[in-house]
């Protein structure tokens, strides 16, 4: 019998998916000789763009017609990088100096970019790296003839690979595709997204020795849900996965049966329950699985990858949408958010020694107000037909907020000549996100209309520990105590002065973490779509008084780890 081995990696798409194993390449050969002059080269190049191009446009328009904008929006964004004239040139330059062929000439120019990309060390940036990488394997498959993901299987499988495009996954058909199972990639990539909403159980991060081990037709158990592969899983291995695999799916129609009820607890406090998002496709997914607003609009992609910077009507244009699919709900929308992880192709950052304590966030917003005013003339004029909140990144101090608010003032003034209309007095709110921001909670509440804990931020400015440092992402623990006082802290402030308290960082999204933050006083959650029946569950199945016990006691343990375990004894649903 051959020896089972398990694999543990990062969650990416839940799920429970177990049947035989394809180990599978997704780079076709790059180093095809030149059938002709450079010429003659670039003209099969362009045709096999042209081809590549029809392909995606058609992954585009199959989920559009599904009603999946969030995931249609994954291919809009692959086609722009088909027109990136900058990537065209680079490879004609390479098929004219170093004689290569169309198809290693658009590798090499596509994987300069990405490199180029991984190197600025933001998550978002390196997910747009392995766009970049699947756009050139369409066009070399196009030069090349090589078969997809969708060519090679031919019944129930589990795919194994390094990493997998989205164009992977579109072209292979669902009931052939049970999951897959990654050695690199992360929890952002394009493919994890897509495979979240398509319902295709994922785990990444597994490490190159799965494919030393794996081989073709091996059984192979995946759950996305803890994140473990089981390569040739014994009898009761399986049995005991189908038996979860069953209790998941009924478990998810109970879920999906609660999306209409309150998010309130046993003993009647109403806890708000909102979504993280960036594009109007994710807004309409949170408002189906109940969401009651926005607690988190994240701005960014708006001026990522662009050469200039969006225009006030632009960025009118994304509030109105996105206020549209949840009519007469709150909208609250976080200003930039630069600087740190974060770059601008149209605004070039200064290189520091130490970004994420320099200048990112509202310190850019402030210092630059030709970028800052025409976002909050933007938000004002939304304002004017939907409940538009704003809300401030990376604020340390009250003097900050003081000038924000003097922005916004003078952006209202503006408006108000022109003859525009706008909000009058919308809210103001500021993030959570460094240990300043807690320990000044007092004064910030006297300034900022709500506050909204940014955990992932706060965890990691709290415990100074970079968590994409592997050396050192084990410190990276939000349930660390020191980081539950900052909260109660922020809390106890806000409260003093009938401010509202949100999180929106992971841990609002954690159902196990629901009942603690409650306890420490949070009014608000925000998180990821997906997560929203989890945590209105949650909620549910929640005593305050209970929660306000278990709160007190996390905040006098000694470790992360002590607070996991009180967890561990909340009963769930």
């Amino acid at each position: 019998m051959t020896e089972s081995r398990v694999f543990r990696g990062l969650a990416a798409a839940p799920g429970i998916a177990i049947g035989p194993a394809l180990v599978y390449d997704p780079v076709s050969a790059t180093a095809a000789a030149p059938t002709g002059t450079a010429t003659d080269e670039f003209a099969r190049l362009e045709a096999a763009i042209t081809q590549a191009d029809a392909t995606i446009a058609a992954h585009e328009a199959a989920l559009r017609a599904a009603g999946r904008d969030e995931e249609a929006e994954i291919f809009a964004a692959h086609r722009m990088i088909l027109a990136d004239v900058a990537l065209r040139e680079r490879a004609a330059e390479l098929l004219r100096s170093e004689g290569q062929g169309a198809a290693a000439a658009i590798a090499t120019a596509s994987e300069e970019q990405a490199r180029e990309l991984e190197s600025l060390g933001d998550d978002y940036l390196s997910a747009r790296a392995a766009d970049l990488r699947d756009v050139a394997v369409q066009v070399q498959r196009a030069l090349t003839g090589a078969r997809g993901l969708g060519e090679q299987l031919d019944g129930p499988t589990v795919v194994i690979a390094r990493d997998l495009g989205p164009s992977d996954l579109m072209s292979a058909r669902r009931e052939h595709l049970l999951g897959f199972a990654l050695t690199a990639g992360g929890l952002t990539a394009h493919s994890v997204i897509l495979a979240r909403g398509l319902g295709i159980p994922a785990v990444v991060g597994l490490g190159a020795e799965l494919l030393e081990h794996a081989a073709d037709g091996a059984t192979v158990a995946l759950d996305g849900g803890t994140g473990s592969l089981i390569l040739n899983p014994g009898t009761a291995e399986i049995e005991r996965l189908r038996a979860a695999q069953a209790s998941g799916a009924a478990r998810e129609a109970a879920l999906r049966a609660e999306v209409g009820l309150p998010a309130v607890t046993t003993d009647g406090q109403r806890i708000l329950l909102v979504a993280n998002a960036s594009t109007p496709a994710e807004a309409s997914t949170a408002r189906a699985w109940g969401a009651e607003g926005i607690g988190l609009l994240r701005t960014e992609l708006l001026f990522l990858e662009r050469p200039d910077l969006p225009g006030e009507e632009e960025q009118l244009a994304l509030y109105r949408a996105v206020a549209a699919e949840l009519p007469g709900m709150p909208i609250t929308v976080r200003t930039l958010d630069v600087g740190g992880d974060k770059h601008l192709p149209a605004f070039p950052l200064p290189k520091e020694e130490n970004p994420f304590l320099g200048w990112r966030g509202i310190r850019i917003g402030l210092s630059q107000p030709e970028i800052l005013l025409p976002q909050l003339r933007a938000l004002l004029r939304a304002g004017a037909e939907a409940d538009i909140r704003i809300m401030l990144p990376m604020v340390s101090t009250a003097a900050e907020v003081r000038q924000a608010r003097a922005l916004l003032d003078q952006a209202r003034a503006q408006l108000a000549a022109e003859g525009l209309p706008h909000a009058a007095r919308p809210q103001l709110g500021v993030m959570i996100e460094v240990p300043a921001a807690a320990l000044n909670a007092a004064a910030l509440a006297r300034e900022a209309d709500f506050f909204s804990i940014g955990t992932n931020d706060l965890t990691q400015y709290t415990l100074a520990c970079d968590r994409g440092n592997s050396r050192v992402a084990g410190l990276y623990q939000p349930l660390d105590p020191a980081v539950l006082r900052l909260i109660a802290m922020a809390c106890e402030a806000a409260h003093r002065e009938g401010r509202h308290v949100a999180v929106c960082g992971e841990l609002g999204g954690d159902p196990q973490a629901t009942a603690l933050l409650i306890g420490l006083g949070v009014d608000e959650l925000s998180c990821a779509p997906g997560a929203l029946p989890h945590v209105r569950s949650a909620v549910r199945a929640t005593s305050t008084a209970a929660a306000r016990t278990l709160a007190a006691r996390a905040l006098v343990a000694d470790s992360a780890d002590e607070v996991q375990n009180l967890l561990a004894e909340v009963e769930r649903p």
